[in-house]
């Protein structure tokens, strides 16, 4: 391949697959704070690595229902894909809304609090420049997660809004 003067890229960089959602209830969605590992702290979405054998969707039912304890009352819809650094791998989380109208939240280990919240809210309140310069005096892959995050949410938001 001729070299044009451009960037080099990497084209052997792989990435694992992970899921995640975006569980909705009403106007709110869930969010988890990480209570140990990456991002300790962090208010996310459930989710995590899809297992050998699964699907993305099926890993994204699993990780809600291992971390939260609920179920969707819906169907599935892709959203985004959410580029995250994490566990010294590039992950890829594909990330999916559904509706989450029954069931009372029971947190697993890997979280220390949970909240339904309108997901506008938790853009300004968590996902702010203050909160990404934040992150970054810890981590600059801790900061690049975060803007990722928001990156991610703002696709939810737009998506949303023109799907209801």
């Amino acid at each position: 391949m001729e070299n044009t003067g451009g960037s080099e890229h990497d084209w052997t960089k792989q990435y694992r697959l992970a899921a995640g959602v975006y569980a909705m209830r009403g106007v709110h969605i869930l969010m988890l704070e990480r209570a140990s590992g990456m991002m300790t702290g962090f208010w996310s979405v459930p989710g995590g690595i899809v297992d050998p054998g699964e699907t993305p969707q099926q890993a994204a039912v699993r990780e809600l229902f291992e971390e939260a304890g609920i179920t969707p009352t819906g169907p599935l819809w892709l959203v985004t894909a959410v580029p995250l650094k994490g566990y010294g791998m590039d992950l890829l989380s594909l990330r999916y809304a559904c509706q989450c109208d029954a069931g009372d939240v029971r947190l697993s280990q890997e979280h220390s609090g949970w909240k339904w919240i309108d997901p506008a809210t938790y853009r300004a309140t968590h996902l702010c420049d203050a909160e990404v310069e934040r992150w970054r005096l810890m981590s600059h892959d801790d900061a690049f997660n975060v803007l990722s995050n928001r990156d991610g949410l703002d696709v939810f938001l737009h998506w949303s809004n023109t799907s209801r």
